[in-house]
């Protein structure tokens, strides 16, 4: 009984100590969380503003001779390479502990590349995570980045919508995507895959076209405008991709140290009353071969 009660102390011991591993885990997760949030809620309506600009000045310029806003001349030869890839631009975490946040957005981002098979597919992986992920799925990796959770930053970002923009300028991709998680709340997390280049999809290019809506008028004019405008909204929104991805991550790593904490305390009672019944039990068969032992020599 003694080896019983002995073990359970060295658990009770063990979790109680985990446990603060979980708690401290999860208020820097809670800190970093904040911090996310309000970078991504204060940079989100600039995204969301400057993507609807691009969209009132497309009415009024040639989208083919901006290469950003509807990619390419079909009929160019020259600028049409005999292998053409479909990049995807995945961003996950650099460690684990987050909850079911990386496997969402992998699991989302894997089920995209299975509807576009006929595509040839290259990744771009932000995060560790991401990177073993596509290794194993077999997927061919052109570059890989640090994930920037622990110090989100829009300098950051710059190498990584540079790298991207070179590979759809140069002709290398058609199609440039970027897989992330929005967030919609410290509770909820979406995956999305999103359209980053062309930055006006075909499949709206006409919609947009006829819109009767007025138009801005805009100086000194509106190719000038684009020229300036198209590469920073390029990385304005490989930016607010990866700060709706780092406020997940944190959101749900907050969430699984709670949940974990949680979990440790319920084990700690649990173990504490199993701990009290077994000393309980010894203290009373000691009561009892006491009075047995006297019994005896009486």
């Amino acid at each position: 009984m003694a080896v019983a009660t002995r073990l359970i102390r060295r658990r009770i011991t063990s979790i109680r100590n985990t446990r603060k591993i979980t708690k401290a885990m999860e208020l820097v997760a809670a800190s970093k969380m904040r911090k996310c949030v309000q970078l991504t809620l204060s940079s989100r309506a600039y995204a969301d503003t400057a993507l609807a600009l691009v969209g009132q000045i497309f009415k009024l310029v040639d989208p083919e001779t901006h290469e950003l806003l509807a990619g390419r001349r079909r009929n160019d030869s020259a600028a049409a390479p005999a292998s053409r890839k479909t990049i995807i631009a995945v961003c996950a975490s650099d460690r684990g502990m987050c909850g079911g946040f990386n496997a969402q957005e992998l699991k989302n981002t894997l089920e995209f590349v299975r509807g576009r098979r006929q595509e040839e597919i290259a990744i771009v992986s932000v995060g560790r995570r991401g990177e073993r992920a596509m290794n194993r799925a077999g997927l061919q990796i052109i570059a890989s980045f640090e994930a920037i959770s622990n110090a989100p930053s829009f300098a950051r970002t710059v190498p990584i919508g540079k790298m991207l923009v070179d590979e759809f300028v140069s002709g290398r991709a058609d199609r440039i995507f970027i897989s992330y998680m929005r967030f919609d709340g410290p509770m909820r997390q979406t995956p999305i895959v999103e359209q980053v280049l062309p930055i006006i999809p075909e499949q709206e290019m006409e919609a947009m076209k006829m819109d009767e809506s007025d138009a801005m008028v805009f100086e000194p004019d509106p190719n000038a405008v684009l020229d300036r405008l198209l590469p920073k909204l390029v990385e304005t929104r490989i930016y607010q991709a990866l700060l709706e991805s780092s406020a997940s991550e944190q959101s749900a790593r907050m969430l699984a140290m709670r949940s974990a904490t949680d979990s440790a305390t319920t084990m700690l009672d649990d173990l504490t009353l199993a701990f009290n019944q077994a000393r309980q039990a010894s203290i009373t068969q000691e009561i009892s071969e006491i009075s047995a032992g006297k019994a005896a020599i009486e």
